[in-house]
């Protein structure tokens, strides 16, 4: 499984730029947290309201190259962020989790200081007829000769 950068999109209201980008560990704690809590937090030097966070979820713009305000609209754009963004669902959740048991053992002081959780994001694989370069280089376990 691949090691990879991961990054949340925290939106905080309804226009296109009331969002945050935050990346996976302290900064995505204290966001579930202020939302869990409606509390106040600063997250990214920036202070939002935790009753104002609408969703929490993986920044697929991020991993697609696309700018912050692009809205994907056609079966294209879907395939793309299907192809190339890691499923953060089970991620997300671990934290909520985390979270929650501080919250229910009164250790909210440890919030955001954590060690990241460890999950396997599943790696993305090529389903076309094309090969990677690492095949392509390794072309003796293709069956090609040199």
């Amino acid at each position: 499984m691949k090691k990879e950068k991961l990054m949340f999109r925290v939106k905080y209201g309804f226009d296109t730029m009331s969002h945050l980008r935050v990346e996976g560990g302290a900064e995505l704690e204290k966001a579930i947290y202020a939302w869990i809590e409606q509390i106040p937090v600063t997250i990214g030097g920036k202070m939002i309201q935790g009753k104002h966070i609408i969703s929490i979820e993986g920044d697929f713009r991020y991993y697609t190259g696309w700018y912050e305000t692009y809205t994907p609209t056609t079966g294209d754009d879907f395939a793309q962020i299907e192809r190339d963004c890691p499923k953060l669902d089970g991620y997300i959740e671990a934290y909520k989790q985390r979270v929650m048991g501080l919250i229910e053992n009164k250790q909210t002081h440890l919030i955001g200081k954590g060690e990241p959780i460890e999950l396997q994001i599943e790696e993305k694989t090529r389903t076309s007829g094309s090969r990677s370069i690492k095949e392509l280089l390794a072309g003796r376990s293709l069956g090609v000769e040199n």
